[in-house]
């Protein structure tokens, strides 16, 4: 189970802060209730709570979730909607620089090239391995073999993986996915209306 995970359980605020750009402070808080050392480092606090909280820890810690409570109301801080402004923020960078980019003919040649590129690897490799594998003098070790068939489907799970991040950049995904991503930011709107 992750760490954060088990802090949401124990200290949901806290927990829904670890999540956005309060985390850096949610950090040193729950620092400083499980470990007595608000400047101990993520690892530190990783480690410990996912050695498990002492009965203690775990009372300090629910402490400093009410006063941080608190405090976020104090100071009119409302953590679902600062994340969800957040991932909203990152959602338009990125629509953004699709829309900025999407017509650029030299964006576009440039997804050519890396298209051409990654073809021409994969054939070459592909070519190298089969000649290798059934050459007039075959290989005859066994484990040259499977090094040789374990570097062809690396490239070709790695240039099919890289490829297919081209063609969804030009032309989009799936249409299943791009419901996905309108459902997402639907939800992310409305989040932030409330």
């Amino acid at each position: 189970m992750e760490w954060k995970k088990i802090i949401n359980a124990v200290a949901p605020v806290l927990g829904t802060a670890l999540g956005g750009p309060m985390a850096g402070a949610a950090v040193k808080i729950i620092a400083g209730a499980v470990l007595g050392d608000e400047n101990a480092s993520e690892q530190q606090v990783t480690e410990a709570v996912m050695q498990g909280l002492s009965p203690e820890a775990l009372v300090k810690l629910r402490e400093a979730d009410n006063a941080f409570k608190v405090r976020m109301r104090e100071l009119d801080i409302d953590l679902a909607k600062l994340n969800a402004a957040t991932e909203q923020a990152y959602l338009s960078d990125v629509q953004d620089a699709r829309q900025s980019h999407g017509g650029s003919l030299g964006v576009f040649w440039l997804g050519i090239a890396i298209l051409l590129t990654f073809a021409g690897v994969m054939v070459a490799v592909l070519w190298g391995g089969y000649a290798l594998l059934v050459s007039p003098d075959p290989i005859k070790d066994e484990s040259m073999k499977a090094i040789v068939s374990a570097l062809i489907g690396t490239v070709v799970g790695y240039v099919a993986a890289n490829a297919q991040q081209v063609v969804g950049y030009f032309f989009g995904s799936s249409k299943g996915s791009a419901d996905k991503t309108d459902a997402l930011a639907a939800a992310v709107r409305g989040v932030g209306q409330r």
